[in-house]
């Protein structure tokens, strides 16, 4: 109970808590107290996937050597920072402890609250749709994150934060969630209804998120989600597919022409115009060319120490993406960084090719954005890795895509007529 307990809150409502001089949330009180239950499920859960336990090793030293040589100087958000991205890749062990379905279902849920939120504050607005404690953590302003508030043509914010305070935030979990539910075959018609309006949700809160780092990629992959979800269904199910995406996106291209709906323009001016339009890649590229030109004017002692544990912690400037742990962690503790998710993803690949089309996503997102700084991007990053490479997930996966998918008939009547298959 207590690991689903803990899934439901770090997905559904993971900024729920109080500002205790930093934040305190209850996703990450379950989280250690399920870590504790799941201890012995730790390691098994990392030599499941090739390479991983290797990365994290070298990861967790370079970051533990650089934070000895910076004690004097650390911030609050550079030790919170540290102790996010060291602690997250152990929730692996607790994915890998959780029954599929259980964890299948939570998903879910948690997609249908979090996309039906940022819905709901689309419409009627962010702060007045707020519960401090629950939907953000009591004692911070909502408003004052970078969510683009009051720059939006409606008065409102760019980007819907939904429950997790921050537009990138709720993009990376929808990006992972999508992806796990087309590829479930539920047990119930009920439960086959909640992963359709768990999708549907999804992908209107991927919208409204305001994430370019994240619907980039997504859309670049979509395609290939296509085409893997088209590899589930029989024969005659691919041809109604194929036929119903073809008619859908001709009659998309012809709204498109011939109406000017106001939130389309919105998306539109979000996600393309704002993008084309601004080279620095909202002053990423600034950021990155002033951190190096820091390097270049380092000595040979300062240029070594670099290399090995990164720049003193208290001239570091704001750097986003995954250069950042470069500058914070040196040349290995990086490379330990990068290695880390590159091995995470590829070994979901391995299992679930579908499954890992939001965790490259994420990957994409983690190279141009400082989510993985946050709870609890990392978190729900390796807690899905858990579930996806655990075990019996190989003959679970196949399972699920030698069967047809069942999007519309009733799973329970489906399995009474093919129980030979599930015997």
């Amino acid at each position: 109970m207590m690991n689903e307990l803990f899934e439901f809150m770090t997905f559904a409502f993971p900024k729920a808590g109080a500002q205790i001089g930093v934040p305190l949330t209850i996703a990450m009180l379950l989280f250690l107290l399920a870590l504790l239950k799941c201890q012995y499920q730790v390691i098994p859960a990392f030599l499941q996937v090739r390479g991983l336990s290797t990365s994290y090793i070298i990861f967790v030293f370079f970051v533990l050597i650089s934070f000895i040589f910076n004690l004097g100087a650390i911030s609050s958000f550079q030790l919170t920072a540290a102790m996010v991205v060291v602690g997250s890749p152990l929730a692996i062990g607790i994915g890998n402890r959780i029954d599929p379905q259980k964890a299948m279902l939570i998903i879910a849920v948690a997609l249908m609250i979090v996309g039906a939120y940022a819905f709901v504050q689309r419409v009627i607005g962010i702060v007045s749709t707020s519960i401090p404690g629950l939907t953000y953590t009591f004692g911070q302003d909502l408003a004052a994150k970078p969510i683009g508030y009051g720059m939006a043509a409606s008065g409102e914010a760019q980007k819907m934060p939904s429950t997790y305070q921050n537009g990138n935030g709720a993009g990376l979990f929808y990006a992972l969630a999508i992806p796990l539910l087309l590829s479930w075959i539920p047990q119930t018609s009920r439960q086959n209804r909640i992963r359709i309006s768990g999708v549907v949700l999804g992908i209107v809160g991927l919208l409204l998120s305001g994430s370019r780092s994240i619907i980039i990629p997504f859309a670049l992959l979509f395609v290939f989600l296509l085409i893997l979800l088209k590899n589930k269904l029989n024969f005659r199910q691919q041809m109604l597919f194929l036929s119903t995406v073809l008619l859908g996106t001709f009659m998309l291209i012809l709204y498109l022409m011939y109406t000017h709906n106001p939130f389309l323009s919105q998306l539109y001016a979000r996600y393309i115009e704002q993008t084309v339009s601004d080279p620095t890649g909202a002053d990423r590229t600034v950021q990155y060319s002033s951190a190096f030109s820091a390097v270049n004017a380092m000595d040979g002692l300062g240029f070594i120490r670099f290399l090995l544990i990164g720049m003193p912690w208290e001239q570091i400037e704001g750097i986003e993406g995954l250069i950042s742990t470069l500058f914070m962690y040196g040349l290995f503790g990086f490379l330990g960084f990068v290695s880390l998710l590159l091995s995470t993803m590829i070994g979901v690949f391995k299992v679930n090719k579908l499954n890992a089309i939001g965790f490259i996503c994420v990957f994409v997102a983690f190279m141009v954005d400082g989510s993985f700084n946050f709870p609890p991007a990392l978190m729900n990053f390796f807690f899905l890795a858990g579930l996806l490479t655990r075990p019996d997930a190989r003959k679970t996966s196949e399972h699920w895509l030698n069967e047809p998918l069942q999007w519309g008939m009733d799973l329970a009547r489906w399995k009474k007529v093919n129980k030979w298959k599930l015997q």
